[in-house]
């Protein structure tokens, strides 16, 4: 109990308080204030204090829920002896973690009224000490606020003076103001305190002191400048608070904070001063330990002041400090005794310091090797490897060691000693030195050319430094160096030079005598360039390589390239090489993307790596069964061999599957039950379609699928076996029962591992058939001297998975051409070896140039001009900079734009990439493409060819052999869509080829007058996208898919010829339609535009045209999509009888020949009645779909969609749609990302089955999580659902949107331009849809709405609904990727003003428009 003149102060401290957006990065320094008035000792100081709480952390007793801090109870005592006791309330706010926002109490009033109350309380509160007591309350002193409430007698006001981010001081100067004010009409005593003193601002100084000095204060605000950090002012504020409740006239003197903090400083530094001499004297010895030393010092006076000022982190860092001091000082007097004995053992040991043979820059390290080596170096030196000489000193050193410490030579004071002895080496380097001024100035020098001497151009040198210093020798021998670069450098551009000239010298070829006039002709045309007269005084050497091209023009073999050594053919057979050798030294890793087995040392042991993947228990079960079956280091035997066996188990998640690398030789999965198949089944799907980059990994890797029933009733194993049989045949993988053979499935799991990479290896390494078993030829061809690593350029090609080299020259590849896998050959040579393959078939030319290089597009464009009829595709290498290559050199920017004409002209491909660029082998994939389109075309072209220029027997045959099989089965494990799908659309994915995103770049429209032209030219090559769909997209890609039929419906019967067409057609193999989601019809594939302007305009008359057996013109293209389907290619189209003898055939191979393309046409006959009657189907579904776009949902959707369809009582809303929506109402409010996360497949697809059975069914009872069921709800409108919009709706859907240009649209610019315009006339839109329509629309918007209105709880506002729904709900046919990035905002823009529209678009309110 204090006595009854002790006066009791219950002090308020308020500042700006809020989120960082509020009170800046940084609070105003209230609890700092705080803590250091309630504690001023250095050990009980916190700089860091709370202000974001976890709830738990709220809710405890320290913070009690409220947005304040209990400090406690202090008493403190006046220069007149004067005591006062305060209680220390602190007013803040207190931010949640999770959502950085103040915490809610009940009803909480705004920050500036709470803090300006005049009462607080909270029962129970504990006080608050520092952060770190949150959560231990128990290990603190704890200490209750008296009577859960306190009466505020005055307030401290707190204003930051420092620069803080994110804080104006306006916001601040506002808050203190309005803060005055509040305590001022509640006629309360206050003191204004600024804090953080000790890092002001000017600025905001000055605003403190204008606020306390406002006249409507009447000097009531007291100003005091503080800093708690310093403790500087702290209890002046507190005490003057207390004078003025006090009413004490003689108050206390308020010191400015200068005068303090000088004060305070003059203080310190004799508190400092005294203890750092009582540290000198007291302790003499480094060895003394902290807990020794401050034990010894604690006994005086001086210590224990410095200890409460400074706090005992200060104290211990000014002793370590001593401590240092007095251990360095004693190193520092040891190293000098060690540096003079040092010095004498240089004399001693390095007499002559020249004998090294070293340069300066490495010569202190060079002498110490020396030194160490030397042999007596021990009766100089000592070595102790663990420890250096710092440390051993520390230990006790005999004291009559007189050797010095070898590492002493790392110092740098050892370095210096020995720099002492260099002083002749440093002539010598001064004389390099001048070596390399002369060499540069060489280089910079014009004047010297190739031939000149040196006395020539001596003068030019006279007077420089580097000249005058070397001797006649010195200066003779570096420009002779010199000379010897120069004239190489000149020889290689002459050569250039001549290369340059390829079209002129192209008339030599074939001329077996060179005269003296043609080698003065030839100097005619090329001795005005600089490169021909820069060897002027070398005519004689110049004459001869002139020769030398001539000969290498008239004979262009590898043996005479001008390059040598570095001639493209020597660097791709070494490449090649290189590449096999490689493949070869990995010996059978050829599983799992190359990883298979790792041959162990002697060559006869492998090593398997099996990751074994299974949910629970099953794969520890599993992994046992095999230990038992193996030796004891894991050893199987098979045929003879010994393979040790690794292990890794995982469990069925997709991280098991992304943890298979090259090292794996076999995945093994296994399940017992329907839980554990449906997951290993659900990852497999998420693994293999929404990651295609693991196709690689999957190719070859041996799957082995383990069935191991569990207490399992008859019929559930049977199904479980069915099943498990299903999946392992869409993985192309083996399928083991362990009930069947109980005994021996471990081994049966092994052999087929093993078996499986034996036949991979076997089919790596066996022979490579010949050309003719190749679906296509490829010949690359690569331009000597281009200054670019010939490996990164055909790196794209030896990257390929399934590449084999078929000899030094050619390597095969297995690559996706359209929809089926192609084996294509790429054969690897330099621009003059091409010669040797002219007679041979090629598909098409890749010429590859460098960007840089004249000479290069030079000796291409003939090249090309010699094969305009085959498909090309240029690629220009540019340097290191892409666009920047192009932009910043003229020369780059010239060549690429010649070469980007050149394909032009030759109606090929062009591409350009960079050297240092990592190309993947799509780069090649559109113009494989071409090649393939154009393959029977080339072939035949080959074949007339090969019969006009050669009379000899076999011709024929040959080119009977060229003709294509067909395109081999792709082993793949890539799943079938049969499978199921996951939502994600990623269903779409499947047997489907892959293309690069930058081609996309390349494309453009292309009208039918450039595609056929009056003259019937030979059409241009399209490059056509395989787009790949998401699941937004997924709705307008079906729909897209049934209303083309109406052009095959036209069409049908077009398909049919007769024999007496003799026009020779071409059978243009095309890309099979995509296949379509699980439950969708497949239909033709996609009309391009301009067929279908041809196919209205030849409506009338074709129905006549197919009866009398005669095909429409337009139809006859082999790039008609109908007609490529049914190649007709015959004997008799191609080779009329009347023309036999003209060409000279072998009766016998015409007779193969006709017989092979009857059975052809035969398959393809029974192919296209197949495809009529599917057509037939597909017709009649359009006509029921399309009747009822025109009407609404009729009745009759119940019939063509099943029991989904079925209406309610209200509105006619389908009864799947209302369930739904009920159940994603009632258990997905807060259910994060609804409709953004997909749920399971195996959920929805049970879902859609549970309502055809039953459409009374109950969702609550089925146990589906609710993303399934949102995930279903979005299937049932883009899959099951007709479109809501029709076409013509779409358009005006997208005028109002205002993607479509003010220009170009029907609307007037008002709408256009004005949002409420807009909103206007997408309302009288949606009035346009049939009820039925409208009244779904309503529904859905509805739910949206609800689900928007908890986005705090599930993230999903308005914008994001958009996003989700806006694709299957306004389905829009997007002819590229460019089109579809066009409209994607806008129809976004749409479907979210449908959404924040809904009470005026749908309910007839007024609407809240936001313009």
């Amino acid at each position: 109990m204090y006595n009854n003149k002790m006066r009791q102060f219950n002090i308020s401290v308020i500042g700006l308080s809020g989120t960082e957006k509020d009170r800046g990065q940084v609070g105003v320094g209230k609890s700092c204030l705080c803590n250091r008035f309630m504690r001023p000792m250095a050990d009980d100081y916190f700089i860091d204090h709370i202000s974001v709480l976890s709830q738990s952390d709220f809710s405890g007793r320290i913070v009690n829920n409220d947005h304040f801090l209990y400090w406690g109870e202090v008493r403190k005592t006046t220069d007149e002896g004067v005591e006062y006791n305060f209680n220390i309330i602190e007013q803040t706010e207190f931010m949640d973690d999770s959502t950085f926002q103040a915490f809610k109490v009940g009803k909480m009033d705004p920050y500036l009224k709470r803090c300006t109350a005049t009462k607080v309380f909270s029962a129970e509160k504990l006080m608050y000490i520092c952060k770190n007591q949150l959560g231990i309350e128990k290990e603190y002193e704890q200490k209750v606020m008296p009577d859960g409430r306190l009466s505020i007698d005055g307030f401290v006001v707190v204003f930051d003076v420092s620069p803080v981010p994110n804080r104006s001081v306006e916001k601040q100067v506002e808050f203190v103001q309005n803060a005055i004010a509040n305590i001022l009409k509640n006629k309360k005593p206050l003191v204004l305190v600024t804090t953080k003193n000790d890092d002001a601002y000017e600025l905001y100084v000055r605003e403190a002191e204008k606020i306390s000095q406002r006249k409507d204060y009447k000097s009531t605000v007291q100003l005091i400048e503080t800093s708690a950090h310093e403790s500087i002012n702290i209890d002046l504020a507190f005490l003057m608070l207390a004078q003025m409740i006090d009413k004490v006239k003689n108050r206390v003197k308020i010191v400015s904070y200068q005068e303090s903090a000088k004060s305070r400083k003059e203080l310190l530094d004799i508190r400092s001063e005294a203890v750092t001499r009582l540290i000198r004297n007291q302790i003499t010895d480094y060895h003394i330990l902290w807990s020794q030393g401050s034990k010894m010092l604690s006994q005086y006076r001086e210590w224990n002041e410095f200890l409460n000022i400074f706090g005992h982190e200060a104290g211990q860092k000014l002793f370590r400090r001593h401590m240092k001091k007095l251990r360095d000082d004693h190193l520092n007097k040891k190293l000098h005794q060690y540096l003079d004995k040092f010095a004498l053992a240089l004399e001693y040991l390095l007499p002559d310091i020249s004998a090294l043979n070293i340069s300066d820059d490495d010569a202190w390290e060079c002498a110490r090797n020396y030194l160490q080596n030397h042999i007596e170096f021990d009766q100089y030196f000592y070595e102790f490897p663990q420890v250096s000489w710092t440390d051993f000193l520390d230990m006790d050193v005999p004291d009559d060691e007189t050797r010095i410490p070898f590492d002493v030579l790392e110092t740098n004071e050892a370095e210096t000693v020995f720099r002492n002895y260099l002083n002749s080496v440093q002539q010598d380097k001064k004389k390099i030195g001048w070596k390399q001024q002369f060499k540069m100035l060489l280089e910079e020098s014009g004047f010297v050319t190739p031939g000149k001497q040196l006395s020539e151009v001596r003068v030019l040198f006279m007077g420089r430094e580097c000249f005058e210093a070397l001797s006649e020798h010195d200066c003779q021998q570096i420009y002779d160096i010199h000379q010897d670069e120069i004239i190489e450098k000149s020889k290689q551009n002459f050569v250039e030079l001549l290369l340059e000239h390829a079209q002129y010298f192209l008339q030599f070829k074939n001329v077996d005598i060179i005269t003296q006039e043609d080698v003065r002709q030839i100097t005619d045309v090329i001795q005005e360039d600089s490169r021909y007269k820069m060897l002027d005084r070398l005519d004689q050497e110049r004459r001869v390589m002139l020769v030398q091209h001539l000969r290498f023009i008239h004979c262009p073999i590898r043996d005479h390239c001008p390059f040598f050594n570095n001639c493209v053919d020597n660097l791709i057979e070494e490449v090649l090489a290189d590449k096999s050798a490689t493949n070869h030294k990995m010996g059978g890793n050829v599983g799992g993307g190359g990883g298979g087995w790792k041959t162990t040392g002697n060559g006869s042991e492998r090593t398997l790596n099996l990751l074994i993947v299974g949910s629970e228990h099953l794969a520890s079960d599993l992994l046992n069964d095999i230990r038992i079956c193996t030796g004891s280091k894991g050893e199987y035997i098979y045929e003879n061999q010994t393979y040790y066996l690794n292990y890794r188990i995982a469990n069925g998640d997709m991280e098991a599957f992304k943890a298979i690398d090259v090292y794996s030789s076999g995945l093994i999965c296994v399940y017992s039950n329907q839980q554990s198949f449906e997951t290993l089944k659900d990852n497999l799907e998420r693994t293999l379609l929404c990651n295609l980059e693991l196709e690689d990994k999957f190719e070859n890797l041996p799957i082995v699928l383990v069935y191991q029933p569990q207490d399992l009733k008859e019929n559930e194993v049977e199904y479980l076996r069915s099943e498990g049989m299903r999946l392992s045949e869409m993985l192309h993988c083996d399928f083991i029962d362990h009930t069947q053979n109980h005994q021996k499935y471990v081994y049966d799991i092994l052999n087929i591992v093993i078996l499986s990479l034996k036949l991979s290896e076997m089919k790596s390494y066996e022979p490579y058939p010949s050309s003719n078993h190749t679906d296509l030829r490829i010949l690359v061809c690569i331009y000597c001297g281009d200054q670019y690593d010939i490996e990164n350029i055909v790196q794209p090609l030896l990257a390929e998975s399934t590449l084999v080299k078929a000899n030094e020259h050619c390597i095969i590849v297995d690559v996706f051409i359209g929809d089926a896998k192609r084996r294509v050959e790429f054969i690897l040579s330099s621009y003059h070896g091409t010669n040797q393959y002219r007679d041979e078939l090629i598909h098409g030319y890749i010429y590859i140039y460098s960007a840089k290089r004249r000479s290069s597009l030079a000796n291409l464009n003939i090249l090309a001009a010699q094969n305009a009829n085959i498909p090309l595709q240029l690629v220009a290498v540019t340097e290191s900079g892409g666009v920047n290559a192009f932009f910043n050199n003229e020369i780059c920017q010239f060549l690429i734009t010649e070469g980007n004409a050149l394909a032009d002209r030759y109606k090929g491909s062009f591409m350009t990439f960079s050297a240092d660029q990592y190309v993947k082998f799509a780069f090649y994939n559109p113009f494989l493409k071409i090649a393939w389109d154009n393959k029977y075309e080339v072939e035949n072209l080959h074949v007339e060819e090969s019969i006009t220029l050669d009379s000899g027997e076999g011709t024929l045959e040959n080119s009977v052999n060229q003709m294509p099989r067909p395109p081999p089965r792709h082993e793949s494990y890539m799943l079938s869509n049969t499978l199921g799908t996951d939502g994600s659309g990623s269903e779409n994915y499947e047997m489907l080829p892959t293309r690069s995103l930058n081609s996309l770049n390349e494309e453009r429209d292309i009208s039918l007058d450039e595609i056929y032209d009056d003259n019937n030219e030979k059409p241009k090559h399209l490059h056509q996208t395989d787009c790949t769909e998401s699941d937004s997209c997924a709705s307008s890609t079906e729909r897209r898919v049934r209303q083309q039929n109406a052009y095959y419906k036209a069409n049908k019967k077009a398909g049919t010829t007769t024999k007496k067409n003799k026009k020779k057609k071409v059978a243009i193999p095309v890309q099979t339609p995509r296949v379509p989601p699980f439950g969708a019809y497949v239909s033709p594939p996609e009309i391009p535009l301009h067929y279908q302007r041809m196919a209205a305009a030849a409506a009338a008359g074709e129905k006549k045209k197919a009866d009398s057996g005669v095909v429409p013109e337009f139809m006859k293209s082999d790039k008609s999509p109908e007609y490529s389907m049914v190649p007709e290619l015959t004997a008799v189209s191609i080779f009329g009888a009347e023309n036999l003898p003209e060409y000279n055939m072998n009766s016998k191979c015409l007779k193969d020949f006709e017989k092979l393309e009857k059975r052809r046409i035969k398959e393809e006959q029974a192919r296209l009645r197949k495809l009529q009657e599917k057509e037939k189907e597909q017709e009649k579904k359009l006509k029921r779909k399309l009747k009822q776009n025109a009407k609404g949902l009729t009745e009759t959707t119940e019939a063509q969609f099943g029991k989904l369809m079925i209406t309610s009582d209200k509105d006619e809303i389908p009864i799947f749609l209302i369930k739904c929506v009920e159940f994603i109402e009632k258990e997905g409010l807060d259910s994060e990302g609804i409709y953004r996360v997909p749920g399971s497949r195996a959920h929805v697809d049970m879902l859609f089955q549970r309502f055809e059975d039953d459409t009374n069914t109950i969702i609550d009872v089925l146990d589906i999580p609710v993303n399934a069921v949102a995930t279903a709800l979005k299937d049932f409108f883009s899959k099951r659902l007709p479109p809501l919009f029709s076409k013509d709706i779409i358009k005006e859907l997208e005028e109002i949107a205002g993607s479509r240009g003010v220009g170009s649209s029907k609307l007037n610019v008002e709408v256009k331009t004005d949002r409420s315009c807009r909103l206007i006339a997408l309302k009288s839109l949606l009035q346009k849809l049939p009820p039925i329509n409208f009244a779904i629309l309503k529904y859905i918007f509805q739910h949206f709405v609800h689900v928007s209105d908890n986005s705090k709880l599930n993230s999903m506002d308005s914008k994001n609904l958009a996003i989700c729904w806006w694709p299957t709900l306004i389905p829009i046919d997007f002819t590229d990727m460019g089109h579809f990035e066009q409209l994607r905002p806008y129809l976004e823009d749409i479907v979210q003003t449908m959404i924040d529209q809904f009470p005026y678009l749908f309910c007839g309110k007024d609407a809240f428009v936001m313009v």
